[in-house]
């Protein structure tokens, strides 16, 4: 009576009731209720035999599975309870997933006789897959997730590749202590009081009481940045929160990239008032040769004028030199444009070295203040040769100079070329007894508009295409800030 009890409460449970029987000398037997038929997808065949029944249902078994069948099968044979999920193919269904399980044993006769029940978890076993799909995406989205509830003060957290997190954090327990780790153990010191009061749930019904969620980003202990996140799930009737999840994520890389933008958009902004002050300054810049050209000029045509051949030569000089600091000063604005666009050329020969260089001093003179001397020095001979393009050396070179001239109101100047200060490479230097580059400049000095002082006329583009022109032509070129009596440049070939 109370096995015949059990097989209703099957029945109504809408799960399929079967029994196997085996005897020696004889083919397996199965037997199945109403359901198991549908179940099996048999209902509209002829009718079969309980030989056919089970040889059906054995064949159908997925082959992947079958060791899981058989080990069940001998496990209920033998008396001990077991329950298995395997797949089997259903003629019209395709690969089902089964829940089955029974009991088994030995009638008087000798025979082996197993009762179970046969359950279709297809839909709940994927609908499980799917929850654990997602669960492991946002386990990998966040560095952690925990589930709270509120409640009862407990948490439990989920599956993370991440094992800065849960290595202190143990997988359950109360909240308020989870709250203490991650504010001790995942963020930087200073953060600690931060954390704690975003974590902190006594108060949480009030700050999210007009919110889904809060975010909140801290410097971490073991990756740059942390962001922590807390989400209602669940409310109560009265609106306090009820169940809550907590991501926590390592978004180092991003910060970085939006501190990357901060910065470029702060050097980008500081660049172009920089440019409005070159403008500025380009009037000036351009008025002084543009004066000394004309007024040399009128000299050489003033009727009864009388000029000695040396006054002519000298004047003329002058007009030249004027001539050549004006279109250095167009070219280098074009020069800026064509680095821009890449489209810079370089065009390298062999190049007398020190007559090069004589010749950017003598065009750098008429910008020496009177108590200021320019000279030259060098440590190879005349005829000493390198292969660069001249006319992009003598630019960097009377860069140097110019602005030399410009930050030193007395003492001295000089150029000089070196073959022993970097050996096997050609060192020229401009060495001066001015102002020198302010420390917290010095880095940027060679950027775009960047100037020393910008109460001193100059474009503020000169040492930026210097620069441009050193990586042209293969070579170093820097601030030696270890010189402290005014500035000194470096180009190193």
């Amino acid at each position: 009576m109370q096995q015949e009890n059990i097989t209703d409460v099957l029945k109504a449970a809408e799960m399929g009731v079967w029994s196997i029987i085996y005897r020696d000398g004889y083919a397996p037997q199965l037997k199945i209720s109403g359901h198991m038929i549908n179940l099996l997808g048999i209902e509209n065949r002829p009718a079969m035999t309980a030989e056919d029944l089970y040889q059906w249902w054995y064949e159908r078994i997925y082959l992947g599975d079958l060791y899981i069948v058989q080990n069940s099968l001998n496990k209920l044979g033998s008396g001990e309870r077991v329950e298995s999920i395997y797949r089997w193919i259903h003629p019209t269904q395709g690969v089902r997933t089964a829940r089955a399980g029974g009991i088994g044993g030995k009638n008087i006769d000798g025979a082996v006789v197993i009762k179970g029940y046969y359950f279709d978890v297809t839909e709940r076993i994927e609908k499980q897959r799917q929850d654990a799909f997602v669960a492991d995406a946002f386990a990998r989205t966040y560095s952690c997730l925990l589930y709270m509830d509120l409640d009862k003060n407990r948490y439990i957290t989920y599956p993370s590749p991440s094992p800065n997190v849960l290595r202190f954090l143990p997988e359950r327990g109360r909240i308020t202590e989870a709250n203490r780790i991650i504010a001790e153990k995942l963020c930087a010191k200073h953060e600690y009081e931060t954390v704690r009061n975003f974590m902190e749930i006594t108060t949480i019904n009030e700050r999210l009481k007009e919110h889904k969620s809060i975010s909140i980003t801290v410097q971490g202990a073991y990756v740059k940045w942390v962001r922590l996140t807390l989400i209602v799930s669940d409310r109560n009737s009265d609106g306090t929160i009820f169940h809550m999840v907590g991501a926590i994520k390592d978004v180092s890389d991003q910060i970085d990239r939006e501190l990357k933008l901060v910065k470029e958009l702060k050097e980008n902004i500081e660049a172009n008032q920089s440019k409005t002050k070159m403008l500025q300054n380009m009037t000036h810049e351009i008025r002084t040769p543009l004066n000394a050209i004309f007024g040399f000029a009128q000299l050489l045509s003033m009727p009864g004028m009388e000029l000695s051949d040396e006054q002519k030569q000298e004047y003329f000089q002058t007009i030249n030199n004027s001539f050549n600091i004006l279109s250095m000063l167009i070219e280098d604005v074009m020069d800026i444009t064509d680095a821009e666009n890449g489209n810079y050329i370089i065009h390298k020969n062999d190049v007398a070295v020190n007559k090069a260089c004589r010749t950017v001093t003598q065009m750098a003179e008429m910008k020496v203040p009177g108590t200021v001397t320019l000279y030259f020095t060098s440590e190879v001979d005349d005829n000493y040769t390198t292969n660069t393009d001249e006319r992009r050396l003598q630019q960097v070179l009377l860069n140097f100079l110019t602005n030399a001239c410009k930050h030193t109101c007395q003492g001295e100047i000089r150029l000089h070329v070196s073959t022993t200060e970097n050996p096997g490479h050609l060192t020229f230097s401009v060495t001066d007894t001015g102002t020198g580059v302010p420390a917290d400049l010095a880095e940027d000095i060679f950027k775009r508009y960047k100037k020393a002082h910008y109460n001193i006329q100059g474009s503020g583009i000169g040492l930026h295409i210097c620069s441009i022109i050193a990586e042209k032509l293969g070579a170093d070129i820097k601030l030696d800030r270890s010189y402290t009596n005014g500035a000194r440049f470096l180009l190193i070939l």
